[in-house]
């Protein structure tokens, strides 16, 4: 089995057992491995036929969202740190309406792109994360941080290689997010250490009643 597949496995699984909201998740191709786990396909049309590799279908309060997820092996960084694509390749096609999502052939609407990797269910996306950078820890009397984790910002604690890839992926989102009117959701998954290590959206959204853009870390 290919690096890629595996995580794709290993994220389908985590997700399957260990979310609270994830109805359904949808894979880009069937492979023989993917159809004895009863997985799902979801398709595109459009002029730009770049897919990523999964979509999943989050119900909450009656509402449903799906948001597109590239999938990454942590056995190679580069591949991690290449998946910030979701802004080039994906964001901009579907704003652009270059790029349609189908699933049974029935046109959905996308609430954001997300990036997981093997090693999410495990709080972190790279291979060899050990140090944790903790948002609660105060230096000089207090944290910057404290108000951020309070009120579910920020995650408690972050790998120290996940904590500045997801802010240059905002970076480079916010470079690009003004151009078009449509405002999508646009972060990682990630599993919470504070939560017995389900998993979670750490993600940079559009408030509607504030007329800002935030962040958010949201259970799935």
């Amino acid at each position: 089995m290919k690096p890629e597949e595996k995580a794709e496995i290993i994220l389908w699984d985590w997700l399957k057992t260990k979310s609270k909201y994830v109805e359904e998740i949808y894979f880009n191709r069937l492979t023989k491995n993917i159809k004895e786990l009863g997985g799902e396909k979801f398709t595109i049309k459009g002029e730009e036929r770049k897919i990523p590799d999964l979509v999943i279908k989050i119900v909450n309060d009656y509402n449903s969202k799906f948001y597109a997820i590239e999938v990454k092996s942590s056995d190679n960084s580069k591949n991690i740190l290449k998946a910030t694509k979701i802004i080039d390749k994906y964001f901009k096609n579907y704003v652009t309406k270059k790029t349609e999502y189908y699933i049974n052939d029935k046109k959905i609407k996308l609430n954001g792109f997300l990036i997981a990797s093997n090693k999410s269910p495990e709080g972190f996306l790279f291979k060899n994360e050990s140090l944790i950078v903790d948002n609660e820890k105060e230096e000089e009397g207090s944290s910057k941080f404290l108000a951020s984790t309070k009120y579910k910002i920020i995650p408690k604690k972050e790998g120290n290689r996940s904590f500045e890839f997801i802010r240059q992926l905002w970076e480079e989102y916010n470079k690009t997010r003004s151009n078009f009117k449509e405002k999508l959701d646009c972060g990682i998954i990630l599993g919470n250490f504070e939560d017995n290590f389900s998993p979670y959206i750490m993600i940079t959204n559009f408030n509607e009643n504030k007329k800002r853009w935030a962040q958010k870390w949201w259970k799935l």
